[in-house]
């Protein structure tokens, strides 16, 4: 596992009653794994960007459907 998805597992999982980090991969899908609904993805974007000083496009946001995606853009910002 990477940093970032490290970094945004450990993110999810404070958003999510009992699921483990260690049980969020990068292939986990945010909707239809975690059973984010899109408000709750509004939220974590939102923290995402107030936590790592990064910024989610809006180009982005037709993308985004996997906890690797949220890394990506935490990756993309240089961020450690």
């Amino acid at each position: 596992m990477t940093t970032a998805v490290a970094e945004v597992a450990d993110l999810l999982a404070r958003h999510l009653d009992g699921t483990p980090p260690a049980g969020i991969t990068a292939e986990s899908r945010l909707e239809d794994d975690l059973g984010l609904n899109s408000a709750q993805v509004v939220d974590l974007l939102s923290e995402l960007e107030e936590r790592f000083g990064c910024v989610v496009e809006d180009e982005d946001l037709d993308t985004l459907e996997r906890v690797g995606d949220l890394a990506a853009i935490v990756d993309r910002a240089g961020v450690r």
